[in-house]
């Protein structure tokens, strides 16, 4: 038989276009544009219905009846935009479904009301202000004291706390000892409880955070909290019978952890093996966070990855053959996301996993951007609302930056390197290399003999190419540390407002710390079912992981220099910043000029992110005066014609409360970054009781005011800590006294208290409280914190005395609207065109009182409350005061 001849091609043949190397990547695109179209076009979904049948059939007649070399391209196009509609067709379909009736809504109105349920999420310690527990109730019955018990459905997340503690609502500051942990409840558990319930709200300034979407998000209709004691656990079981042996199990681990190690190791072995952060205090968790390196106390798609890379080298270690030792990684791997909070970044990292698996043991080409692609598909068309969702977005740009820039950046450069350095001994491998990695191999036998002159040339030869390996893996590190952090500035600086300079050399330092913590430790639980003396290595190993993540951690982000608080990104920073990435995604697999050039640009547009924020807005021609609304307490902002800042008080939490919320870091800085400030002029506190400064140290880290003002203080704990940060940021103290006249950027200030002869006490600082008039453009405004009765009267006698009028145009309400304040006879001297009341919805003190709005209304003030309108702003200038309230 003649041998065959390959068949000439026809010089005038169409090329074969090349299919796309991850058609997915487009296909994911797409259909994320499909949700952005329709949030907020809000088109018909029968026109979305349309166009998607019409894209389908399109490819598909492309594929049947066109001809050619780009018959497959046109049939792609086509795929590619049907996603289009059909992610918009799929986001209006989950927008129209009704939302379900939460009736527990109906008893959440601050009274004491008696639930019987199930433990929906097991019970967990948490540190902070307090020592407490909280849990999710799944609340199958709700009673009033004195009526009968209705059926209702929804959950509560509650908060209980041992009544008497140092942080108990009847508790006194000093004197009390510190109180014994709460009981842990599992899962499933039936319970009696009798809470005191409120609805979820938000903060309802620009740039605050959609707290009641995310719980609702997590199926949490109210929020609540109860003493310890007021909790009976009743026979029977509820909930999943699945759930439960999870949740046994989490918490014999996290009991296990307890074992092993000592506190606070215990909470931080908690958090980032199990997912479990109650233990780990606010300070500690803000160390992280300056430091670059947060995403460590999250059970994250990094752990998941870690775990499964162990397991694989553990069964390959095994010679177990790859299909099983694949399966088999698979099968544990989803069992540890499954003990985990199954998260959603959990959630993507294993179905990242499952996919690349799947497709070695089918041996097909493992495409890391088709992985990543694929897995955004699937999360977006289950919940296409998570395209929204700033740990979405943070976690694929990452994995889209390794898979689509890292990847194909390490194949041209350290890749052939690392080949280069398998068995360098073995000469006969240089003749199946190409010549730059043979001349490489050359180099490092080289070297190696030189070096065996002085310590042996069999030693030589082993650490020649071991330490020229370690530097190129440390190349890799550094270079894809640094790539991350350029990806992700945009949406870090749009969603936290902070860059940190040493989050680069940070992350190289903790990344290889975790990857033998996340083994060890795991290796220290599992042999400690076994007997603890088998696990101690492994915990010792693990500790010492531990703590040089935290010495790390310490140093970076312990100090105060690295960490730069922006405001959000100007709209053509953020063009720059997409254009660049896209570029880069675009050319990662191009010339090597053309890679060098791109990834320049992207550097170039984060640093023009971090320079170019968005512009202040102000008002160039009147005296703004905004109340924040920060819930019970006081802020607000005071901006000058010319743009200098002034901010009174910056609210806080009572002492009373169980949240770690910081309102200074939490509230009011995001609403400032919103406005585009990244400097306030001055600062000041009315007086030293939480809800009025509690949030200032923040605000002086984040800002750095010029001034801190503020009148006499009883020089209690919090104030002195105060005024130290105040030193630390070299921020000037200005104490203001009785008196005083002054100035600001064309704005007469006055302090009318407290009396220069008042005795100031560890109670009734209310009355200590720094009472400011203003006056601009021939218009005034009192601001006179949280005075009582008796202050205002003494004010409208001094007046009288120094025959000085009290009338202003506007009036800050003394204590939130408390019936304590605002009498007649002060009422009568200011006589206010506007009044403004800063407190918070469905407060536990029912502020403003009714008598106080009643009082207001008889003297013809205009009344705007931070409960009922959100953030209220006022305007002056020489024509008078206007009020403005968010539509």
């Amino acid at each position: 038989m003649p041998p065959m001849l390959d068949k000439p091609t026809a010089p005038d043949a169409p090329r074969r276009s090349r299919p796309p190397a991850a058609p997915l990547f487009a296909a994911a695109v797409s259909f994320s544009a499909g949700i952005l179209l329709q949030t907020y076009t809000a088109k018909p979904a029968a026109l979305y219905f349309a166009c998607t049948i019409g894209f389908a059939l399109c490819s598909l007649l492309a594929l049947r009846f066109a001809t050619g070399g780009r018959r497959a391209l046109i049939a792609y196009a086509g795929a590619v935009l049907a996603f289009l509609p059909a992610g918009a067709l799929l986001t209006a379909a989950h927008q129209s479904r009704p939302a379900p009736t939460a009736t527990l809504l109906n008893y959440a109105t601050g009274d004491e009301v008696t639930l019987t349920g199930y433990v929906a999420r097991g019970g967990s310690l948490r540190a902070g202000r307090s020592l407490r527990e909280t849990l999710d109730l799944a609340v199958e019955e709700a009673q009033f004291d004195g009526q009968t018990s209705q059926p209702v459905t929804g959950s509560a997340r509650l908060s209980l706390y041992v009544p008497g503690s140092r942080f108990a609502w009847e508790a006194d500051e000093e004197g009390v000892e510190e109180s014994v942990a709460p009981p842990v409840f599992e899962y499933g558990q039936r319970l009696r409880i009798k809470a005191k319930l409120r609805p979820p709200t938000n903060y309802r300034n620009p740039g605050n955070m959609d707290y009641v979407s995310w719980l609702r998000g997590q199926g949490i209709a109210v929020l609540g909290s109860a003493k310890s004691t007021n909790v009976d656990v009743l026979p029977g079981l509820g909930g999943s019978s699945i759930e439960r042996i999870r949740s046994r199990v989490r918490r014999s681990v996290l009991q296990q952890m307890e074992r092993l190690w000592p506190a606070p190791y215990a909470g931080l072995f908690q958090a980032m093996v199990i997912g479990e952060r109650g233990l780990v205090g606010r300070d500690q968790r803000l160390e992280f966070q300056r430091s670059g390196t947060f995403h460590l106390l999250v059970v994250s798609g990094m752990n998941v990855a870690i775990f499964a890379v162990f397991l694989l080298w553990l069964m390959r270690w095994l010679r177990l053959p790859m299909e099983y030792a694949a399966v088999s990684m698979i099968v544990l791997t989803c069992g540890y996301a499954w003990l985990t909070d199954l998260g959603a970044p959990i959630l993507r990292s294993v179905l990242m996993i499952v996919a690349y698996q799947i497709s070695a043991i089918l041996n097909r080409g493992r495409a890391p951007l088709n992985t990543v692609s694929l897995a955004a598909l699937v999360l977006l068309i289950v919940n296409p609302e998570a395209l929204f969702d700033p740990s979405f977005q943070l976690t694929f740009v990452a994995v889209l930056t390794i898979a689509g820039v890292g990847v194909p950046l390490f194949q041209r450069t350290t890749t052939p390197l690392r080949e280069a350095l398998i068995a360098v001994d073995d000469i006969g491998r240089d003749l199946t290399l190409r010549p730059k990695q043979t001349q490489f191999r050359l180099d490092i036998r080289a070297i190696s003999e030189s070096l065996g002159t002085i310590i042996g040339l069999r030693p030589a030869r082993w650490l020649v190419p071991k330490l020229t390996y370690t530097l190129v893996a440390a190349a890799e590190l550094g270079l894809l540390s640094a790539l991350m952090q350029v990806s992700i500035a945009l949406p870090t600086l749009w969603y936290f407002h902070r860059i940190n300079a040493h989050a680069l050399w940070a992350n190289m330092m903790v990344l290889p710390l975790t990857s033998v913590l996340m083994p060890t430790a795991m290796l220290a639980i599992a042999f400690s079912y076994v007997a603890n003396w088998t696990a101690w290595p492994f915990a010792l190993a693990a500790r010492w992981s531990l703590q040089g993540i935290l010495l790390t951690v310490h140093w970076s982000g312990g100090t105060q220099l690295p960490d730069l608080r922006v405001a959000i990104p100007a709209l053509s920073a953020i063009a720059a910043v997409v254009i660049a990435y896209a570029l880069a995604l675009l050319l990662a697999r191009r010339h090597a000029l053309l890679t060098a050039v791109s990834l320049a640009l992207l550097a170039f547009s984060a640093w023009y992110a971090v320079q170019h924020t968005r512009a202040f807005e102000y008002d160039h021609q009147r005296l703004e005066i905004t109340a924040i609304d920060i819930g019970q307490g006081d802020s607000f902002l005071l901006v000058t014609p010319n743009g200098h800042t002034l901010l009174l008080d910056s609210g806080g939490l009572l002492g009373m409360s169980h949240s770690d919320l910081d309102i200074g870091e939490d509230v009011v800085s995001p609403y400032l970054w919103q406005r585009g400030l990244e400097q306030l002029d001055a600062v000041a506190f009315s007086h030293g009781h939480s809800d009025h400064m509690g949030g200032m140290a923040a605000i002086i880290r984040n800002f750095h005011p010029r001034e801190l003002w503020c009148g006499p203080n009883y020089p209690s704990r919090e104030v002195e800590s105060l005024l130290e940060t105040a030193d630390h940021f070299h921020t000037a103290r200005v104490e203001r006294h009785y008196g005083e006249h002054f100035e600001f950027d064309g704005v007469q200030f006055e302090v009318l208290s407290p009396p220069k002869d008042w005795e100031l006490k560890p109670r009734g600082q209310d009355d200590a409280s720094m009472v400011l008039r203003l006056t601009y453009a021939g218009h005034s405004a009192l601001l006179i914190g949280d005075i009582h009765k008796r202050m205002e009267k003494l004010l409208v006698e001094d007046s009288e005395e120094h025959h000085r009028s009290l009338h202003v145009d506007l009036l800050k309400v003394a204590h939130h609207g408390s019936n304590t304040s605002t009498c007649d006879e002060f009422l009568d001297a200011v006589r206010p065109s506007y009044a403004v009341i800063s407190s918070g919805i469905r407060n536990p003190f029912r502020h403003p009182r009714p008598e106080v709005i009643e009082r207001l209304a008889q003297h013809r003030a205009k009344t705007y409350r931070t409960d009922l309108f959100g953030p209220v702003t006022f305007f002056m200038d020489a024509e008078g005061v206007h009020a403005s309230v968010p539509r």
